[in-house]
């Protein structure tokens, strides 16, 4: 048995030393026992992060006595992708997993002033999703050996070697690691029912999703610069399980605005923490066991439909099993919690309405903006589980989801504009937009409808940002920035919807064989062939193409576009308003006198909206976040004096 195994093993025997003194500690206040569970937590730190440093150092080593090293790793791989195949496998992300998870839990502790009930039962509860991770380890154990020691090891899938690689899995685990501490301070609040649970919320809630927010652009991107992706987001049933923890986390932040607020939306708040803690182990194993076929499923899969994918895997993969029961045991759990504090609250008073204005009042519309975000989640996960067992085009996931969109926006528009615009010509406006969407989607033919029907909300979402902002331009530093953090969230959010439209809308894509020295109109443009070349790179047979694109006479394009066996292929030309997108498909270089290559050309209007709309959101939480957080506030009204 080697150090790494010891340390696999020792973690949940200190788990469940930890759950006891800080069960005990709950139970009887030992101020003894209760400095037994910090030391216990930070004994977990230490084994969690000793075995992190040990596994990337057989990694850089490429130590091939140890399994996982030999099936993620190779001596030609550079030091960035050695490293990177730590999280290649179910076996390190785990690892990684656990330990985000305990870090979040001691700096939970550290964030409180006093020490409560509430946060002693987080961090049990806490404990306990850990030692269900500690156990699974045991059975995917990162430091196992092999029988016979390979010659070489296998190395990362030639997909994985981007820099991506590097940065989005991280990103990803850390993030999941602090929905574990939402879920179990959920749990804890529905015990206690301290309000400082919506403390954690905007501190782990918020953080958590910026991390989500990332990890999805730093993966659209990177699938949009990988051939065979389908572009930045194609409804992939992995990616889009992926997007199903973000809506969930987008909905429970929303649901703590208004429970801080007014107290409201108690039950929903943990119910949410469950929801988002689910679908994150919901994705997990759907990403690493191989259940769905998908170009981001790098576990070979078994054959058949998903469902009979399903029972194989539960069969024969004790982490999906692992993951299964733990998703059972937390959804019980939490309904339980659920029932038992409903039986308890006494009935609530009717609200009674009267006028307009009470219909649309604050907290109706605030209930219809998160329910419908539900909604949106819902849609998304009846098409997913009905996509994995067939085709099922990306237009059938955007003409269901887009009447719920435009409702969401209606919603936002009639909340922004309350203040300072009279409500009944807010529902005109809002009447029109709707009515022009549904006539233009009708009318339409193609993907073009998505543009059509999403232009009359850019002006009327995007006029009531604005005027919202416009109206705290002149307050003083801090209480702008405030103000203007959600809003610019919501702005960001708001040109990603349209950079989407635009460039899924109005893209266009024509695919030309020309032989060497051969130009050819394609489309709005005329691509000439200059040379064919096949070089060995890396080991690797590549094909590079030398091309020259003109528009209306103009040179535009000069460049080479390089594809190898199982990588390569595509040629990227970001422009302020488009992209140029080339993809080399086949390329025959054999013959002298007559080589050949297939391009696609495609023209993307729009889709730096995207990108800048990710920006932008992220920007607006981080201001929101900063103008909470007591240095930054001081730091604020000392400038903005």
């Amino acid at each position: 048995m080697n150090f790494g195994e010891i340390l696999v093993l020792l973690n949940p025997l200190l788990v469940i030393l930890a759950i006891y003194f800080g069960y005990i500690y709950i139970k009887s206040k030992n101020v003894e026992h209760g400095k037994n569970f910090e030391r216990l937590l930070h004994a977990l730190f230490t084994t969690h992060t000793i075995a992190l440093v040990l596994l990337a150092y057989y990694f850089f080593k490429t130590d091939l006595r140890f399994e996982y090293v030999s099936d993620y790793s190779a001596e030609t791989l550079s030091l960035g992708y050695k490293l990177a195949g730590i999280w290649a496998g179910r076996d390190g992300t785990l690892l990684i997993w656990a330990w985000a998870t305990i870090l979040s839990i001691i700096l939970e502790k550290r964030f409180y002033s006093e020490d409560d009930e509430q946060i002693q039962i987080t961090s049990v509860v806490g404990c306990v999703i850990l030692l269900a991770f500690c156990i699974i380890q045991l059975f995917i154990n990162p430091f196992s050996l092999n029988e016979t020691v390979p010659v070489i090891g296998n190395g990362l899938n030639p997909v994985l070697l981007s820099p991506y690689m590097i940065i989005h899995p991280p990103i990803v685990f850390v993030s999941y690691g602090m929905i574990v501490l939402l879920y179990a301070s959920g749990i804890a609040y529905l015990v206690t029912e301290n309000p400082k649970w919506n403390d954690t919320i905007r501190r782990w809630g918020r953080g958590s999703w910026i991390g989500m927010s990332l990890a999805l652009a730093l993966g659209g991107y990177w699938a949009y610069v990988t051939l065979g992706w389908g572009g930045y987001w194609a409804w992939d049933p992995v990616e889009t399980a992926g997007l199903l923890p973000w809506l969930a986390m987008t909905s429970l932040l929303h649901t703590s605005v208004m429970s801080r607020r007014k107290n409201e939306y108690q039950t929903l708040g943990p119910l949410l923490a469950m929801l988002t803690f689910v679908l994150v182990l919901f994705e997990s194993f759907v990403t690493r066991g191989g259940i769905w076929s998908s170009v981001h499923a790098f576990i070979v899969e078994e054959t058949g439909g998903a469902w009979s994918r399903l029972g194989y895997v539960l069969e024969n993969d004790i982490s999906v099993r692992g993951f299964t029961i733990l998703m059972i045991i937390s959804m019980i759990v939490t309904f339980g919690l659920v029932a038992s504090k409903y039986s308890k609250k006494g009935p609530e008073k009717t609200k009674e309405y009267g006028t307009l204005e009470d219909y649309f009042s604050e907290d109706n519309i605030f209930f219809a903006a998160i329910y419908t975000q539900l909604l949106i989640l819902t849609v998304t996960f009846v098409l997913l589980l009905v996509r994995v067992n067939g085709y099922m085009a990306p237009e059938v996931f955007e003409v269901r989801l887009a009447p719920f969109v435009v409702i969401l926006a209606a919603i936002f528009t009639i909340h922004t504009l309350r203040p300072f615009i009279d409500l009944q010509k807010i529902l005109v406006v809002v009447g029109l937009g709707t009515v022009f969407s549904l006539v233009y989607a009708i009318m339409s033919e193609g993907n073009s409808w998505m543009v059509g029907a999403m232009v009359p909300w850019a002006f009327i979402c995007g006029y009531s940002i604005f005027r919202y902002m416009w109206r705290y331009k002149t307050k003083k530093l801090l209480p702008m920035l405030r103000a203007w953090g959600p809003y610019t969230a919501h702005l960001g959010m708001m040109l990603i919807l349209i950079g989407y439209c635009l460039s899924y809308g109005l893209d266009t894509e024509d695919t030309v064989t020309l032989q060497e020295g051969e130009r050819k109109p394609v489309g709005e443009f005329v691509i000439q062939l200059v040379e064919i070349e096949m070089v060995t790179e890396s080991e690797e047979i590549m094909l590079i193409a030398s091309v020259i694109i003109t528009e209306d006479g103009k040179e535009i394009v000069n460049d080479k576009i390089s594809k190898g066996l199982v990588s390569g292929g595509v040629y990227l030309k970001h422009e302020i308003d488009r992209d140029i997108y080339l993809t080399l498909n086949s390329a025959d270089a054999t013959d002298v006198n007559e080589s050949t290559a297939t391009i696609t050309v495609r023209e993307i209007p729009g889709i730096i909206l995207v990108w800048t709309g990710t920006l932008m959101t992220i920007l607006g939480m981080l201001m929101t976040m900063f103008t909470e957080w007591e240095p930054g506030r001081k730091w604020l009204r000392s400038i903005g004096k």
